[in-house]
């Protein structure tokens, strides 16, 4: 087996890439080898970035990763061993550069490198089926997804899987989309769509497809759900997974499949190696390469990168004001507690809608803004949705409900809300205590409510939402409305005040 990047390749890459040991052994007979290279969740990040934003230098960039690709694939063609690249979905969304650019240079990179199928991600449809239609037509490589499908004809919208033939290896790879997709993007995204269960989807599948073969399932479900996929059916290989940004850095095993993720963002170019006979995986080997600041950026896919960031730049590093303390967006804490960046943007959006209550789905915000200068980049960053304010009228047993429901979300859930204009405490799953502005809630009073056009829309399952009275999209963009405050506010320091309490 090809043994790359372990901790002392690690090191040699830091100086040259091209240092890496080749170390498969040619074999005679029936056995055969295919390497597996593989992405997951890249959102936007097609230039390199801090990974943490106290961090003083930069790793990921679709240059980099293009670098890694190529010399892998370059010295497998010269072992006689066929590589394959693949993307579990989540492409889009964000950064400023897929906000303002909708894709169209990820998906330029991706064919320039020679990416064989990716699978759609639920950020795929953000921008509208239109936007999906035309990076379909620009793709060179499979775009898959077996359990969506047309309301009307209930065909796929894209390829069920395809068929590849490989230096005498046969190998079927098929795609699923988790069907959660419809709560994760505003519904006018996905209108007309019907998301199947990607389960009972990949058991029909698999029923018609050859036995004997390779069988690959891309996915977008989430490492919890591949592993039910795995555990509940029979014939699939290797799951090559995304959605729940898994750091998967040793392949694992459930019953006879292999599950394979790469973490978030690009970070890490996912591989693995598989020894092949008589149709089967005799051995396998896998590992993350990191994507560091030290390995050279192809400059093919530099300048389709470069080209794009000069449209950008003027209008994007427009300093509009000062963070006097980080300001703290990351996944893990906006998807679990209260957040000082959080608290800015609905204590904000509040203000401006005159609103009793804000909420805003954790999900939302993406990044976070480190001590010191904001510019209109930073802002972007943060919120890429493009989403609306929208105000309405809910009475405060329909608060409570949509809050109960929020206290039963599994940790790390982007329907975690960060709150503004109360404070609330959760115990096992349940609020036990909730008061609105200085006093307890009450439960037939009616409370002007400041949200996202998403969430009015009942994303992230929130369909309490949706019986909101008075409702009115002001048709201004959260973004903007936050972009405007700190150009007038100029310094930004914000604290958490306790508003959200958990036991």
């Amino acid at each position: 087996m090809k043994k790359i990047f372990t901790l002392l390749t690690i090191a040699l890459v830091i100086v040259t890439f091209s240092c890496a040991p080749k170390t498969i052994k040619s074999h005679k007979g029936e056995l055969k080898h295919l390497t597996i290279l593989y992405i997951n969740d890249y959102h936007g990040h097609i230039t390199p970035f801090k990974a943490h934003y106290k961090d003083d230098f930069v790793i990921g960039g679709m240059a980099r990763i293009a670098t890694i690709v190529r010399e892998i694939k370059q010295e497998n063609g010269e072992n006689g061993i066929p590589t394959i690249f693949l993307c579990a979905g989540d492409v889009l969304q964000g950064t400023p550069m897929s906000t303002v650019f909708k894709g169209e240079p990820d998906f330029l990179c991706l064919n320039k490198i020679g990416l064989n199928a990716m699978v759609l991600g639920n950020h795929e449809f953000d921008y509208g089926q239109e936007n999906l239609n035309a990076l379909r037509k620009m793709a060179n490589f499979a775009i898959l997804g077996a359990n969506v499908l047309s309301e009307r004809g209930q065909a796929p919208i894209v390829r069920t899987y395809f068929t590849k033939n490989i230096r005498g290896i046969r190998i079927h790879i098929l795609g699923l989309v988790t069907d959660e997709t419809p709560l994760s993007t505003h519904p006018k995204n996905v209108k007309s769509l019907v998301f199947r269960d990607p389960i009972a989807t990949a058991k029909e599948l698999l029923e018609k497809l050859d036995a004997g073969n390779l069988t690959i399932a891309l996915t977008h479900l989430g490492y919890e759900t591949d592993k039910k996929l795995a555990q509940s059916t029979k014939g699939i290989d290797i799951i090559i997974g995304g959605h729940s940004h898994t750091k998967i850095e040793t392949p694992e095993k459930i019953k006879n499949t292999i599950i394979c993720q790469a973490y978030e963002y690009g970070e890490y170019v996912g591989r693995l190696d598989l020894d092949i006979e008589n149709g089967g995986i005799a051995r396998y080997e896998g590992i993350l390469i990191p994507v560091l600041e030290e390995i050279e950026e192809n400059p093919e896919i530099k300048a389709i990168i470069d080209e794009y960031a000069s449209k950008l730049d003027k209008c994007l590093k427009d300093v509009i004001g000062t963070a006097r303390t980080p300001l703290n967006g990351e996944r893990e804490a906006v998807r679990n507690r209260e957040t000082n960046l959080g608290n800015l943007i609905t204590d904000v959006i509040r203000s401006m809608a005159q609103a009793d209550i804000a909420f805003l789905n954790g999900g939302g915000i993406r990044a976070s803004i480190g001590e010191g200068e904001i510019t209109v980049e930073h802002v972007l960053t943060v919120l890429p949705y493009g989403n609306h304010l929208v105000t309405m009228q809910l009475s405060g047993s329909q608060v409570l409900e949509i809050l109960n429901k929020n206290a039963q979300l599994e940790p790390g859930s982007g329907g975690f809300l960060q709150v503004s204009g109360l404070r609330m405490e959760m115990q096992n799953g349940k609020i036990t205590a909730l008061g609105i502005a200085t006093k307890a809630v009450e439960l037939e009073k009616m409370y002007t409510v400041a949200i996202s056009d998403f969430l009015a829309a009942g994303g992230d399952g929130y369909t309490t939402f949706k019986k909101g009275k008075n409702y009115t999209d002001t048709g201004l963009l959260i973004s903007d409305i936050l972009i405007d405050y700190i150009r007038s506010n100029k310094e930004i320091k914000v604290i958490t005040d306790g508003r959200i309490k958990k036991d």
